[in-house]
């Protein structure tokens, strides 16, 4: 499977796949529904929906630039929670997927530390959690979440992960939300078993941003295994992290 919508080597628009230019800062959004099985086998896309944003001048401009992403982001996963029938008083569990020690990978973390929860409230009905990867933890992620989600009576969970890509200039300037779930490791080729709503039992939404690109996808030559990042990753995951964790926050309180 793809991490990119729009790297599936298909021509989706026959497919209802539409792409708008927005007004401010060179942004465009595209959407695309997976209807059934034969289109998922066809395009190596999971069912489901799929919104994807492109920042590529993301960098380039300051906080308004941020905050007007956020605030489209907030819309597309407000809509998500609404045709899932879901409320704002209902229980959310935030999963920060990836592995904390390393920039590329640590998209999850950010925007874990990044949402605010009031864990003291006694009516608090967000909850987050940061598994680590199984080989710091000898778990499947998935097995952990599904752990939570049954003995916390959880009504759905949304999943933050970095992603790769096969296109360096949409290195930290894509996201995309999907109503698909995630495969933990699936960016760097370890496929472990699926978190979405067939294993969780509930809606599961994904976030996630392109932070990691193979290097043979640049130079053919190149080793399959390595996996290249941004020489500015440091600041882009945070930046990133803290766009999704305001499109969280805006949408859940």
């Amino acid at each position: 499977m793809y991490d990119l919508i729009d790297e599936c080597g298909e021509d989706l628009q026959k497919y209802g796949y539409k792409v708008k230019k927005m007004e401010k800062y060179g942004i465009s959004v595209a959407t695309l529904r997976i209807e059934n099985e034969e289109e998922s086998e066809k395009h190596l896309l999971d069912e489901g929906e799929y919104f994807i944003l492109n920042a590529p001048h993301l960098y380039d401009f300051g906080l308004d630039c941020h905050v007007y992403i956020s605030k489209l982001l907030s819309e597309k996963l407000a809509e998500f929670l609404k045709e899932f029938k879901l409320r704002k008083k209902d229980k959310v569990l935030i999963v920060g997927l990836g592995n904390p020690d390393i920039n590329a990978d640590r998209l999850g973390k950010e925007v874990f530390d990044n949402v605010k929860i009031d864990a003291f409230n006694k009516n608090n009905n967000i909850f987050k959690f940061c598994p680590n990867i199984y080989f710091s933890t000898g778990i499947e992620a998935v097995d952990m979440v599904e752990m939570i989600v049954k003995c916390m009576y959880i009504d759905y969970v949304i999943i933050i992960d970095s992603l790769t890509t096969n296109a360096i200039e949409r290195l930290g300037t894509s996201f995309q939300i999907t109503t698909t779930g995630m495969t933990p490791g699936s960016g760097v080729t370890r496929f472990h078993r699926r978190i979405d709503s067939s294993s969780m039992g509930v809606p599961c939404i994904s976030i996630g941003v392109p932070f990691m690109i193979f290097a043979a996808d640049l130079n053919e030559k190149s080793p399959q295994e390595l996996i290249l990042s941004p020489k500015d990753i440091k600041e882009n995951i945070e930046i990133a992290g803290q766009i999704i964790a305001s499109t969280i926050s805006e949408v859940l309180r």
